[in-house]
């Protein structure tokens, strides 16, 4: 039989999966009539992209470290925004292949952002429990944080994002049990797991918020305590959490350090909210599309509560983070972040400053959850009359928004903005009701709570529900400008060694998931040396370098920047995002070269040499080859794929002597060679391709992707875990043995 306390938390916790399902029932619904899924763009041209990529190749038994069809090979796994290793996404993919999938389904990243919704539910639920509110505050305070404007918007079809911000008050809870566990073990072995997963995610903006966030609770929290101690709890944790992550940790990082976000100006990292944007406390759609910081005015009335009592020790711990966070989002536009451009880690290498956000959420559902546990207590004559006050005013100023409301309607026929003024309205007169009805009662009444929750879910769920959801369409809808490419590379056996160039001509990604190589690509994170390759090449020798054969444009014909125009052949013109966009061959010579050849070299001093070398008319690249340092073989010869994979690449080769093979895809120092099973080094061409040294005569060259700092990381999350396993069991013997 169940003890009364298990009954009420059973039910707390179905009263959240409840919300949840009422939440996301159109997304639920089986019914074809009713079904909504969040919205095409980023969701499905990346996220669902980059699932079908990894699944494609994991099906096949192999982990895709790599991706031949993005950037002239991406690493993939080394890039954070694929989540690879992340536990939830990979799981998801192995029972995939356990079931038979044939490519990663939109239903299955659907369900991967609704579960997280709900882990954010419950896991800010417990933390709440956790520092002693009762059970109708966590539900109220959870609510908030699942279902306000940062996690139900772009959060959502940003997965990384939001599978990265679900972890925040999971890793909160286990940070305070570890401050005052007397035992700690446990509660370092839990952080580090947290922090561990967290880590994998995916998004290291977030990451970092999430970071900063727990620094700043732990040095309030850890007042009064010996830091000594909370160190050697605080420390082992932290490397722990490290060391299990270290498999996507230590690419990632290497990745980031040679990515195109090693560091940003303070124009490109200080974007962020508008100054106007403020107005998203209230209204909901006016000066933004998305609405990442309502909460609803039921939310603030009470965090405001919380803040003017001071009901609780660690309120102005919240209400610094809050302002704190708010401050920061601003970016350039206000005063606060330039100090943490210059000063605090982390800030030079992201944009988007406006993703605290989360944290301004996550800090308002802490408080209004303080606010509304006071209230459930028993309050005296003074605070009633000071709810009866303030519900008065409350009420004069929805009469006054009222008012607005009706002018804007009888005089301004158009007005858009009048429904986000109207639910303004409702959410002022609900919670000056709510606060009358209280100030009429010594202690909170079980309809009053409930009364409470049903006003927040009307305010949130109204605003946010359908926020991120559109009707139901073709993930990846068949693109007439690609259909003859895909006829002519059939028919052709050379056509797999070919690139396909798109300028605004394809969705992101659109090549890729279509079976085709792009020079280009979707991540926001690009080898650095490629991008600049990619950036500064002159076309037409960019074309060739990179063995492109196919190119989808707005413009209306194969002519480069700098007047040189390639020559090209119309295979299909058709619309792409209102602009009639092309389709063409390029016929550039010689027409088989497979991406690699041998040409004579020369050396040049820098970057500026080397593309002012390339823009120098009638370069010919397979006439020679530009390197940055190294002698300069001169030797011709022959080079010939024989085969090429996703990591792998065969080339049969014949030089007349000592001389550099050259091949079409980037460089990345994980590139091994092997001249007839011999072991090569290869290094640099052009500044970004991958290329290798070859003695006279015919050789076999095999060129493979082997990521050591994969092997390394993942030894290393091997013997962490090991590590774990051993603790955990060690405290469950010491345990039974007390």
């Amino acid at each position: 039989m169940l003890r009364m306390p298990r009954l009420r938390r059973a039910a707390a916790l179905a009263l959240l999966v409840l919300i949840w399902t009422v939440f996301f029932w159109r997304v639920l619904t089986p019914n074809p009539t009713d079904r909504l899924t969040f919205q095409q763009g980023d969701f499905t041209l990346q996220f669902l992209a980059y699932r079908q990529m990894a699944y494609a190749q994991l099906s096949h038994g192999m982990l895709p470290t790599i991706t031949e069809c993005l950037y002239s090979g991406h690493p993939f796994q080394a890039d954070p925004q694929a989540q690879l290793l992340y536990p939830p996404v990979f799981g998801a993919m192995l029972l995939g292949r356990t079931l038979g999938w044939e490519t990663y389904p939109l239903r299955a990243l659907e369900f991967e952002v609704m579960l997280h919704t709900l882990l954010a539910a419950l896991g800010a639920f417990a933390f709440l429990r956790e520092l002693g509110l009762r059970r109708g505050a966590a539900l109220f305070g959870s609510s908030v944080f699942a279902y306000g404007g940062f996690m139900t918007g772009y959060a959502m079809l940003q997965t990384s994002i939001l599978e990265t911000a679900a972890w925040l008050p999971i890793a909160l809870l286990a940070l305070h049990r570890l401050i005052n566990a007397e035992r700690p073990w446990r509660w370092i072995a839990a952080l580090a797991s947290v922090l561990a997963i967290t880590l994998t995610a995916g998004h290291p903006q977030t990451l970092l918020f999430i970071l900063y966030a727990g620094a700043l609770a732990w040095l309030w929290w850890t007042r009064g305590h010996s830091h000594t101690t909370q160190l050697k709890r605080i420390i082992p944790a932290g490397v722990l959490a490290v060391a299990l992550s270290a498999a996507q940790l230590a690419p990632s990082v290497w990745f980031m350090m040679n990515s195109t976000r090693a560091g940003l100006s303070f124009d490109k990292a200080g974007s962020g909210f508008a100054l106007q944007d403020i107005s998203l406390f209230a209204l909901t759609g006016v000066f933004n599309i998305w609405q990442p910081l309502f909460v609803g005015i039921i939310t603030l009335a009470l965090a405001a509560f919380a803040l003017l009592r001071r009901t609780r020790s660690d309120t102005a711990l919240w209400a610094i983070m809050a302002i704190g966070a708010l401050v920061l989002s601003f970016g350039a536009n206000a005063l606060g972040f330039d100090l943490f451009y210059a000063l605090a880690p982390g800030y030079r290498q992201f944009q988007s400053q406006e993703r605290h956000a989360l944290i301004v959420n996550f800090a308002l559902a802490v408080l209004s959850a303080y606010g509304l546990h006071a209230l459930m207590d028993e309050v005296g004559l003074r605070t009633r009359a000071q709810l009866r006050r303030t519900s008065v005013r409350v009420f004069a100023i929805a009469g006054i928004i009222f008012a607005t409301l009706l002018v804007l309607r009888i005089y301004v026929a158009d007005a858009e903005y009048t429904p986000h003024i109207a639910l303004l309205t409702l959410g002022l007169l609900a919670t000056g009701a709510l606060l009358l009805w209280r100030a009429h009662e010594r202690s909170a009444s079980i309809s009053w709570n409930v009364a409470v929750l049903c006003v927040l879910l009307f305010e949130l769920f109204t605003a946010n529900r359908t926020t991120a959801l559109q009707k139901p369409a073709e993930a990846f809808p068949s693109l007439p400008l690609l259909t003859p490419v895909l006829a002519e590379m059939a028919q052709r056996p050379t056509a797999k060694y070919e690139r396909i160039y798109n300028h605004f001509g394809l969705p992101l990604n659109g090549a890729c998931v279509n079976g085709l190589n792009e020079i280009g690509g979707g991540s926001p994170i690009v080898w650095r040396t490629y991008k600049n390759f990619l950036e500064r090449t002159p076309e037409d020798v960019l074309m060739k370098l990179l063995n492109v054969r196919y190119a989808v444009t707005w413009r209306g014909a194969m002519t480069t920047p700098a007047g040189v125009e390639i020559p090209w052949y119309l295979l299909a013109r058709s619309e792409f995002e209102g602009k009639t966009a092309s389709t063409y061959r390029l016929d550039w010579q010689p027409p088989n070269t497979r991406g690699a050849w041998i040409a004579p070299v020369r050396i040049v001093s820098d970057e500026d040499e080397l593309f002012a070398a390339m823009s120098t008319p009638g370069f010919d690249p397979f006439a020679e080859t530009l390197l940055f340092d190294g002698d300069a073989p001169h030797s011709n010869g022959t080079a010939t794929v024989e085969g090429k994979a996703n990591g792998y690449i065969k080339i049969a080769v014949q030089a007349d002597g000592d001389a550099l093979l050259t091949v079409s895809e980037a460089y990345h120092p994980n590139w091994v060679a092997l001249i007839d099973g011999v072991p090569a080094q290869p290094s640099r061409a052009y500044g970004a391709l991958l290329s290798v040294r070859i003695p006279a005569g015919a050789h076999s060259v095999e060129l493979s992707y082997r990521p050591l700092d994969l092997y390394v990381g993942a030894a290393i999350s091997a013997l962490a875990g090991i590590f774990l396993l051993f603790q955990i069991s060690n405290f469950k013997l010491r345990k039974s043995e007390v």
